[in-house]
């Protein structure tokens, strides 16, 4: 997953603990989102609207893993466009996740050797952060303690626990959800259950976005290829995640009795039938479906009419 979606649910949930970061201590956040520009469509990473004292300006922030592309020359295009649409000062920060990543940025347009247009963008490097001075700016600031460069899962524990001591328990999915995803890939899915409450992580609407959008591109590769294959172990947990999500949705008063078979399950092909029935199926059907495992599936096939033999067709027709 890239890692702009989880930062833009942690910035949507918890903006104000994490203004220090982007040099707007003081400040008081007044909203929060995602902002789709009109005429060309264009999806800005996260806008918040700050005010200081009577003052009220936008801080337009970029997400991105790291250096490339035209990044000066899209954030002067997209704070452009903030003011004229929001009639209100704009300031802009690129927010970067790992090298390369440059140390200032600004977009120069000059005509004959002339500056007409110019404008700087503030750059804040994750990875250069203290982790005391993370974990200083609260539950927010836990969920971004998988960013530091050096891996430590004691840390990890720590930011766990603290969203869980702190953060309102309408908001801890969404940043032990941030939590998780920022981890992946430093640590195993092991490791991690052992520290962030699963149960809690894979309520978050990051999971919900995940378990959406891996649906639907399995619908079309499985179109496609005509089957679902998938051997490899990172493959088979990030589709047990997605039954995970989609069991919890339709049947939740079965979602922890189900948990230990979905997650010792790892064919894909079975899992993503159980994502694909889910739906269709009731609370009892479904539990024979994954407990019982693919013998289970044959009892619960769609209920369609059965054809008449051809003899009974032709009893049918000479008692008539």
């Amino acid at each position: 997953m890239k890692t702009d979606t989880p930062l833009k649910v942690l910035f949507q949930t918890r903006p104000q603990d994490l203004l220090p970061i982007i040099g707007e201590t003081g400040a008081r956040v007044l909203s929060a989102g995602v902002i789709e520009l009109p005429s060309i469509a264009r999806r800005v990473d996260m806008v918040l609207s700050l005010g200081r004292g009577r003052r009220r300006y936008l801080h337009h922030m970029e997400f991105q893993d790291y250096h490339r592309g035209p990044v000066a020359f899209r954030c002067f295009e997209y704070a452009t466009r903030l003011v004229a649409r929001f009639r209100l000062p704009v300031v802009t920060t690129v927010v970067y996740v790992r090298l390369p990543a440059p140390k200032r940025l600004s977009w120069v347009e000059r005509v004959g050797g002339r500056v007409v247009n110019e404008r700087h963008f503030e750059v804040v490097h994750l990875w250069e952060l203290p982790a005391e001075r993370v974990m200083a700016l609260g539950p927010g600031g836990a969920a971004l303690v998988p960013l530091l460069p050096e891996p430590n899962l004691r840390l990890i524990g720590e930011a766990s626990r603290r969203i869980c001591r702190e953060a309102p328990a309408a908001q801890q999915p969404d940043l032990l959800g941030v939590l998780h995803c920022l981890s992946l890939g430093r640590y195993t899915a092991e490791e991690l259950a052992r520290l962030i409450p699963e149960e809690v992580a894979m309520q978050s609407s990051l999971f919900a976005k995940v378990a959406a959008k891996s649906r639907a591109e399995g619908l079309v590769k499985g179109r496609a290829e005509g089957r679902v294959e998938g051997r490899a172990e990172g493959r088979a947990e990030g589709v047990q995640r997605v039954c995970l999500t989609v069991a919890r949705h339709h049947h939740p008063a079965l979602a922890a009795r189900l948990l230990p078979a979905i997650r010792a399950c790892s064919d894909v092909r079975r899992l993503n039938m159980w994502v694909l029935r889910a739906p269709e199926l009731s609370d009892a059907e479904f539990e024979r479906l994954v407990t019982g495992g693919g013998g289970a599936a044959r009892n619960i096939e769609r209920r369609a009419p059965r054809p008449a033999s051809r003899s009974t067709a032709r009893r049918r027709t000479a008692r008539k």
